[in-house]
């Protein structure tokens, strides 16, 4: 199996988690896997903390989806999140996504993960690293590693421009996001158009841009309002 370090051992099959929330995709993936030989099983999202908490269970690989949908109150979840907590408990995590979200990758990677497949890989590229072939060199992981500091370095600096915005004017930056022309703003608000151009002028300020587009851009790229990564 691959080991904490990425090397591999022989053996006989380990098993082999898989936590997506997309049952067609994860009920072909285990089907395939075991038609090789390999121990393979689901686990829901749902009872992915029991998963974890489950200190006696043998480890081995989790195939993990990065988009796993949301909980019941409405909060997204996403793979990257839960590498961290995988690794501690000893097992190795690939990653796979419909999608392409090389934030996520880049922080599931550098969280530990050991590589990243794209669904739409044919199951030849998968099985190889079922079966514990490493998936990336060390330049590469190192590489990743990188992306993920500048992407971290991004979201603190976003952070540091959306924080200088009053409550109303994050009102109006949310309402421009869902398309709302300016006077549909005012209208909303109840307020006047003179009072909603001039709340826009200091949200363009303030996030150093010099158009309501590049203000919705930025907005959007929030972590909380762009993971609708859905695969």
């Amino acid at each position: 199996m691959t080991t904490a370090s990425g090397a591999t051992e022989a053996g006989p099959p380990y098993p082999i988690a898989v936590i997506d929330d997309h049952e067609l995709f994860s009920t072909a993936l285990i089907m395939a896997l075991r038609g090789e030989g390999l121990h393979t099983f689901a686990v829901s999202v749902s009872d992915v903390g029991r998963f974890l908490g489950d200190a006696d269970a043998d480890t081995g690989l989790v195939v993990l989806d990065l988009d796993l949908g949301q909980d019941a109150e409405g909060t997204y979840r996403h793979g990257a999140d839960l590498v961290g907590r995988l690794r501690e408990r000893g097992w190795a995590v690939l990653v796979v996504s419909g999608s392409v979200d090389e934030p996520g990758t880049a922080g599931a990677i550098a969280g530990g993960a050991i590589g990243s497949v794209p669904k739409s890989s044919s199951f030849d590229v998968l099985l190889p690293a079922a079966r514990g072939v490493p998936l990336m060199t060390e330049a590469e992981r190192r590489e990743w590693v990188d992306l993920h500091r500048h992407y971290l370095a991004r979201e603190r600096e976003l952070s540091r421009r959306l924080a200088r915005l009053s409550r109303r004017e994050r009102e109006v930056l949310e309402l421009l996001a869902e398309g709302r022309r300016a006077a549909a703003v005012a209208e909303r608000l109840v307020v006047s158009m003179p009072t909603v151009r001039t709340q826009i002028r200091s949200i363009l300020t303030k996030l150093e841009v010099s158009s309501q587009l590049e203000a919705v851009a930025l907005f959007r790229q929030q972590p909380d309002t762009g993971r609708g990564r859905r695969a």
